[in-house]
């Protein structure tokens, strides 16, 4: 298989056009062009950077007598997580489950129950337990921040090997994509009838309402991470853009929710806009492919 043959399955596997190559190798679209032709080949400057590129080695990508499928095995080799990264995320998600231990210890050592009665409602709630004295020494921000470090640190564990299994998984590639946005989708949700429902007076949404907004905050940190493993900088630049208009008309939901109590409705609309997003959006004007697509190729 010639590097032409290789050139061409590897861009096109990527969903790039010869112009995107050529800017992100810093040539012209005539340089790429001749080197699918055959007639040309990329100078020592630019076959080490096109290899890293697209995830292959030099000397795989230049020998003619290995195959397609012998990529897999001439692939550069990616970097293992440091030593000193893994303590630091292990201490990270260690600190956090700690806390997490001492606020149930606590809350045995010192209960407390806490009565919510408001005027002009007809019901009471009484809390006890570790509920009763997060709310009696207002701790539920701690408690949320202790869950959401711990969701940090497994992540940071996880991600590099994340990243390999995604470069060798088309689908995964697509359920990583996907699933931050329909859970960001329901954050907005949570976190707009929690607030509609503070606002009449129910208090005991306060703890939801804060659980909404840790799995926005990292749902959202989710997608960003998305858009930064789009390789090409022209189509990560509109990707980021789209995005954010996105989540601006999210936002633009969710704040009629609350001001109106909309609750399935609003539901409805979020999961309306969130399902245009993925379905026409992402496929047509991101570079996202939701389904394992055909390589071209011989």
């Amino acid at each position: 298989m010639t590097f032409a043959e290789k050139l061409i399955r590897l861009r096109k596997r990527e969903g790039w056009s010869q112009e995107a190559l050529a800017e992100s190798l810093g040539v012209s679209r005539q340089a790429v062009s001749r080197w699918e032709q055959g007639t040309a080949l990329p100078d020592a400057g630019k076959l080490l950077p096109c290899a890293k590129l697209f995830g292959v080695s030099v000397d795989w990508i230049l020998d003619d007598g290995q195959d397609w499928e012998a990529k897999s095995q001439a692939a550069a080799p990616a970097k293992k997580p440091g030593l000193l990264r893994t303590i630091l995320w292990s201490i990270l998600i260690g600190i956090s489950l700690l806390g997490v231990l001492l606020l149930g210890i606590l809350s045995s050592v010192f209960p407390a129950v806490v009565t919510e009665a408001p005027a002009g409602v007809e019901w009471v709630h009484v809390y006890t337990g570790l509920v009763g004295f997060l709310k009696f020494y207002h701790l539920e921000w701690l408690f949320a921040l202790c869950f959401l470090a711990a969701a940090v640190g497994i992540l940071g564990l996880l991600l590099p090997r994340l990243r390999k299994k995604t470069d060798e998984n088309p689908i995964l590639r697509t359920n990583l994509v996907l699933l931050p946005i329909l859970l960001q989708a329901g954050a907005i949700s949570g976190c707009a009838q929690s607030l509609w429902w503070l606002g009449i007076g129910r208090e005991d949404y306060r703890g939801l309402f804060w659980f909404h907004t840790a799995a926005l905050l990292a749902t959202s940190l989710w997608m960003a991470w998305n858009i930064r493993q789009e390789r090409e900088p022209r189509q990560r630049r509109k990707n980021a853009w789209i995005e954010l208009t996105y989540c601006i008309l999210q936002a633009v939901v969710g704040l009629v929710m609350v001001d109106m109590g909309l609750g399935l409705v609003g539901t409805a609309l979020m999961v309306t806009l969130g399902a245009v997003y993925i379905l026409v959006i992402n496929p047509r004007y991101m570079n996202r492919r939701l389904t394992r697509s055909k390589e071209n190729g011989k």
